[in-house]
């Protein structure tokens, strides 16, 4: 009889294997959402890219020398480091300085995008010229997408 229970405990045990129990079952299904999660994440981003790829295969060569130009344009780090120490009256983080100037590339991107757009509202041709960066400076303050300095903080800082 002792043989008999042997088996019988094997059947149970694999049983026992292929019927998971509450926890384990909760625990699968939060790692198959987990999964579900990441491969979403990277499908988001390699579609993004997918995109960004199409859209500079679209590109006339005028606009690829444009998008590479843009692409190695930077401000220099010495630079930006020397202005925010002298704002903050301290030392600045590398990383602070490596964010402030990405945030200072965006910043001319958009005043030069709303430079072309007022020199082609005006029916002009040829480059940006001071009064069409100045038009598109008044136009994003008026917008309230930069910062009108004209204007006392309502929190000064010091």
């Amino acid at each position: 009889m002792g043989k008999k229970r042997g088996p019988s405990k094997e059947k149970d045990s694999s049983q026992e294997s292929e019927q998971p129990s509450p926890k384990k079952a909760k625990l699968d299904a939060t790692e198959q959402d987990v999964a579900v999660e990441e491969d979403v994440g990277r499908t988001k981003a390699e579609d993004s890219m997918e995109n960004l790829q199409l859209l500079v295969a679209a590109f006339s060569s005028d606009q690829e020398d444009q998008y590479e130009i843009f692409r190695r344009s930077t401000f220099q780090k010495s630079t930006i480091k020397k202005l925010m120490q002298s704002l903050v009256g301290n030392t600045v983080p590398q990383n602070a300085v490596i964010a402030m100037s990405g945030i200072a590339k965006v910043y001319v991107g958009e005043i030069v995008e709303a430079a072309c757009v007022a020199r082609d509202r005006s029916r002009e041709e040829g480059p940006l010229q001071p009064k069409h960066i100045r038009e598109a400076v008044r136009k994003l303050r008026k917008s309230n997408k930069i910062p009108n300095s004209r204007y006392k903080a309502v929190f000064p800082l010091r």
